[in-house]
């Protein structure tokens, strides 16, 4: 998820002749995608908002109201954006040279330094608060294998219960080198029939099976109309979330081969917010178990038109500086803003937030309208400027100094050495 997939800049882009009235690229993995990058503190921006009403902090109870029904299904989209996001910037920074296992180790340090380093953190906090440690659920979180434990209790009692996403993005990590020779394998007459095949199989397919196969809700279920087993199988088993990777990996193929249309970013961002807007009257728990799949073929869209925008050469805002920053601090935005936001938010009230809004326990102090959007402000600023200091203490550093294979630096040093002598 939420790992930043772009490649390092490089100078030059092959292209095709024309196919469907686009260009077809031989080489995209050579071709920098700055405003994709910077889509990702857009997602993470929505979780962060969306993490934010489950505290209340507005002492007018109207205003509270209006807040969470705005916020509350942009944290499903948003997951659903990381998702199909992984799987689009994969597919199109692919290189024929690079092997499963250097893939697979790539990954494997972007993630998991950061993650660790921000567990530490949590579990110190928690020493110092005099909390007790559900250690069951923070191991299994620790390893990122909580989304594959059908319990609530491993998804909202982690040390950090955001990163059960990371446990789904393992999994498509550890499949892409074998499902992008299927994909790469489609007719590019077909892409777009697969593409929309995928988002019919994510809005129907996994809500049918788990009604067909899976005990139903009780009356008094909190996750009504599911029961928390068919939630599980819909929101947070690893292998039903495999519909937006692979919408995302097919968008991927279709900018490549030059069947994307003359699509501008806006014209996707538009239709996003309209759908979000048709979808505000449906229920939590009903566009979280199904409407969010509603979403697949618009996310995709952005992520593709922003993509084409940047193939272009097109300057957009997705595509200055500060975006692209924060962009490349998304990963840890998102690792960090739970524990920021609700310490900060306990920290005015006297309290301890550590562990975020399930093992915190605290009780939330609200304000007035203006003084609780500052606070929410100001504690996104102190996110960003958490998420800064791991990116740059751990992050950066790691993949600098172990995302390379070992190979190329003996024989960096060897050719080196030949032309001294």
């Amino acid at each position: 998820m939420t790992a930043k997939e772009v490649e390092p800049p490089m100078t030059a882009k092959e292209v095709a002749p024309e196919v469907g009235g686009a260009t077809a690229l031989r080489a995209p993995f050579a071709t920098r995608l700055p405003s994709v990058t910077a889509l990702r503190i857009v997602a993470a921006t929505l979780v962060f908002i969306h993490h934010s009403t489950f505290q209340p902090l507005f002492s007018d109870q109207g205003v509270q109201k209006v807040y969470n029904m705005l916020a509350y299904n942009i944290g499903a989209i948003s997951i659903t954006f990381f998702f199909v996001l992984s799987g689009f910037v994969m597919t199109w920074s692919a290189k024929p040279t690079d092997t499963a296992k250097q893939f697979w180790w790539r990954r494997f340090v972007k993630i998991f330094p950061s993650h660790l380093v921000v567990c530490a953190i949590v579990l110190f906090l928690v020493f110092l608060a005099g909390r007790a440690v559900p250690w069951r659920e923070a191991l299994v979180s620790v390893g990122l294998l909580q989304a594959w434990v059908p319990s609530n209790e491993y998804l909202l009692f982690a040390i950090n219960p955001p990163t059960w996403s990371l446990s789904i993005e393992l999994l498509f990590y550890l499949c892409f080198p074998l499902l992008l020779i299927p994909v790469s394998r489609i007719r590019p007459s077909r892409l777009w029939l697969y593409a929309w095949l995928t988002a019919a199989g994510g809005l129907l397919l996994v809500p049918g099976i788990s009604w067909l196969f899976l005990p139903g809700a009780a009356p008094d279920s909190p996750f009504s109309p599911f029961s928390w087993p068919q939630m599980w199988f819909i929101y947070f088993f690893p292998v039903t979330r495999m519909f937006e990777f692979l919408g995302g990996m097919i968008l991927a193929r279709i900018l490549m081969t030059g069947r994307w249309p003359s699509v501008r970013t806006w014209h996707t961002a538009v239709l996003m917010v309209a759908v979000w807007a048709a979808t505000l009257p449906i229920p939590g728990n009903l566009f979280d178990g199904v409407y969010r799949s509603l979403f697949i073929m618009p996310i995709a869209l952005l992520i593709t038109a922003a993509a084409a925008a940047d193939v272009a050469g097109r300057r957009t805002l997705l595509s200055s500086r500060g975006m692209v920053w924060l962009g490349e601090i998304s990963y840890t935005f998102y690792l960090v803003h739970v524990t920021v936001f609700f310490s900060l938010q306990a920290a005015l009230n006297s309290q301890w937030g550590v562990g975020g809004m399930f093992l915190g326990d605290f009780t939330s102090r609200q304000y007035g309208t203006v003084a609780a959007f500052a606070f929410i402000v100001v504690a996104y600023l102190a996110t960003a400027l958490a998420a800064w200091l791991v990116y740059a203490l751990v992050e950066r550093p790691a993949m600098r100094r172990w995302a390379r294979p070992r190979r190329a630096r003996p024989a960096a040093s060897a050719s080196a050495s030949t032309r001294t002598a």
